[in-house]
């Protein structure tokens, strides 16, 4: 399987850190890519985001930190100690692309901005994801502050209830996926010009961008988007109800699927419900209608029949049931298993395999020697290298 992985030849230094480049450089890396994640002497540091831990805790493997490292080698390089911008640069040297979450001064001070690097390295692929962009790109971020000016808490919650934040960092994951994306496509793209397309992207842009069809909605009308709770604002019946024991999503999408979903709860509807427009205009009372028709149902139970009659439906699970779900769904072989670490795969698959789990997530500069014997650094140059603090 390691033989026929698309990005099998392609080298990535991550010299990011957290969430959002890390998932990027993690997708890459189950695609093949050889990532070595270089990290300040003190790690990246969601290897202290814990309890829970994976091993000793003095190990600093954090769960957080294991969910977006694997198939990563991790080397520790100080890039302000004397020799180790040298050390950047031959790392680079040998890289097709170069990932970072600096701010604009900090990553000229640490030798990361792009201008220098596509000097010295026109080859390598710079790509770059920062919390904000022009005027404000050296504000910090982190996704609950991108979920919260991004208009994305204003349009969460119950009505009339307070904004609320995701419970994902949901922000982070899809900029780290626009960022492996933009990537991924200037690696294709480099052999057209010199020097390599650089790459960047900001959270607070893909955020307000992913508003999509709320964006579209304010654009289209001038009126501020609500907060609908577990509703649609363009859909019903598209939300949660409440069960005897638990709750189920329903996500009606058309007509037909309306009529048989009222036939499997046993509903007379209105005439005005067949079509999408007229169950908006009394959504209040096809809801109550509804709610009263499933009080009484068992969750699972409702589930299977509306399941059977081709409704989009599905229990509102815990964690713990849609990962026994997906364990299920993949005969027991869905989670991977190594090292006494339990990690989700890629959800890609190819050719109808999952992606292979080809490295845990590693500790702090397991792999600094490796790397470095890879690369031709003789073993006295290394020993200077660590008295010198350049490296770990």
């Amino acid at each position: 399987m390691d033989r026929s992985l698309p990005l099998r030849g392609i080298r990535i230094l991550d010299c990011s850190r957290v969430l959002a480049g890390p998932f990027a450089t993690m997708l890459l890396a189950d695609l093949g890519a050889d990532v070595i994640k270089l990290e300040p002497p003190g790690g990246d540091e969601s290897r202290g985001w814990g309890p829970p831990w994976w091993g000793d805790p003095s190990d600093r493997r954090s769960a957080y930190f294991a969910s977006v490292n694997r198939n990563k080698r991790s080397i520790v390089v100080d890039l302000r100690a004397d020799g180790g911008r040298d050390l950047l640069d031959r790392l680079a040297g040998s890289a097709d692309l170069l990932v970072h979450n600096a701010r604009p001064s900090s990553a000229e001070r640490l030798g990361l901005d792009t201008t220098r690097l596509r000097a010295a390295h026109p080859r390598l692929v710079v790509a770059a994801v920062g919390g904000f962009a022009g005027r404000d790109a050296e504000l910090p971020a982190y996704d609950l502050l991108a979920q919260a000016m991004s208009g994305l808490m204003s349009v969460t919650g119950q009505p009339g209830g307070p904004p609320q934040k995701a419970g994902v960092a949901v922000l982070d994951l899809l900029a780290g996926l626009e960022l492996a994306v933009g990537a991924l496509a200037a690696l294709i793209g480099r052999g057209t010009g010199t020097p390599a397309p650089a790459v960047e992207v900001s959270l607070m842009e893909a955020s307000v961008a992913a508003l999509t069809n709320v964006l579209a909605n304010y654009l289209a009308t001038g009126e501020e988007p609500r907060r609908w709770g577990n509703e649609h604002p363009n859909i019903v019946p598209y939300q949660v109800l409440g069960t005897q024991d638990g709750h189920v999503a329903i996500a009606v999408g058309n007509d037909p699927q309306f009529g048989r979903l009222v036939e499997v709860l046993g509903v007379v509807p209105e005439a005005s419900w067949a079509t999408n427009a007229g169950r908006l205009a009394d959504r209040e009372t096809l809801i109550a209608t509804l709610s009263a028709a499933v009080a009484n149902r068992r969750r699972d139970e409702l589930v299977d029949a509306l399941r059977a009659a081709d409704v989009p439906a599905g229990p509102v699970a815990s964690v713990g049931e849609a990962t026994r779900g997906m364990q299920a769904a993949h005969d027991d072989g869905w989670l991977q298993r190594a090292d006494g670490m339990l990690l989700a795969p890629d959800p890609i698959r190819l050719d109808g395999e999952s992606l292979p789990l080809r490295g845990v997530p590693p500790l702090l500069g397991e792999h600094t020697d490796a790397v470095f014997s890879e690369m031709g650094l003789a073993r006295e140059e290394v020993a200077d290298l660590r008295a010198r603090r350049a490296i770990a």
